[in-house]
């Protein structure tokens, strides 16, 4: 009778210390799955994150040559013509004295295949896989600065509907001398700046890359620095070479890591 009970006993002992070690197993197993589950979901978050288009591309490992560029298209007015001239770049200049956000859709200024074309038209007849804007100092008499903003984002989705996989730069607009923003009827420094903040929110808005030049080039003012150009405005060929060198050193490679931000 003894035995029998003691049996018993030791049954119960065991079945007892077989749950206890099924629930720590189990419970260990949930939280190893929970663990599994955050990390996993960190990892995503992370990767949803990727680059922050709220601020300016940083500087990188500068480039090697200039090939980055021959696959690129430069949209702009007078000052990036005259970027073109300066540089004798190897890369396709849409460009056009006067230049606007809204001629930029309308008006023919570019010869193709014998015809006129609106700079719209000429991007859909191009092959390319990057492109940098810049425009807006002609903008600066306008009225409303959210129009003009308004009128830059209806390029990047026009230029992301051409080519969906285009890596876009918008390159802020360059500073002016301080004469210049004392004395032009309606270039100034002060609304140059409000731009180039509306634009640096259109590049987190639109997910394109924002090239903070202007902070390159301006003096401790605020300012185009004297010598940097003829009429305070065009840059000149030591200054447009700084442009280029500042390119060459901000950049991103098929949205990969170079120019990370984070």
């Amino acid at each position: 009778m003894k035995l029998k009970k003691s049996v018993i006993i030791v049954g119960i002992v065991m079945i007892f210390v077989f749950i206890s070690g099924l629930g720590f197993f189990l419970i260990q197993n949930k939280k190893e799955n929970a663990t599994v589950v955050l990390e996993s979901s960190e990892e995503k978050e992370q990767e949803e994150i990727g680059f922050d288009y709220s601020k300016p591309v940083l500087e990188c490992s500068p480039m090697e040559d200039e090939t980055y560029f021959n696959d690129a298209i430069f949209i702009g007015d007078s000052r990036t013509e005259g970027f073109m001239g300066m540089t004798n770049l190897d890369a396709t200049f849409f460009t056009h004295i006067g230049l606007t956000v809204d001629t930029f859709f309308s008006d023919p200024v570019l010869y193709m295949n014998g015809q006129k074309v609106s700079i719209l038209e000429a991007l859909k007849n191009t092959n390319f896989q990057k492109v940098y804007i810049m425009l807006g100092i002609n903008e600066t008499s306008w009225k409303y600065s959210n129009l003009f903003a308004q009128k830059y984002g209806e390029i990047i989705d026009a230029i992301l509907q051409i080519n969906p996989e285009a890596i876009i730069y918008i390159e802020s607009i360059l500073p002016v001398s301080k004469e210049v923003s004392d004395t032009h009827a309606y270039i100034k420094q002060d609304k140059i700046n409000e731009y180039n903040s509306l634009l640096q929110n259109l590049a987190m808005e639109k997910k394109v890359y924002y090239l903070d030049i202007a902070s390159f080039l301006k003096n401790e003012e605020g300012y185009l620095p004297v010598g940097a150009s003829l009429d305070g405005i065009h840059l000149n060929k030591e200054y447009s070479l700084k442009w280029l060198q500042y390119l060459k050193n901000h950049y991103i490679v098929e949205n990969t890591l170079e120019g990370e931000n984070k």
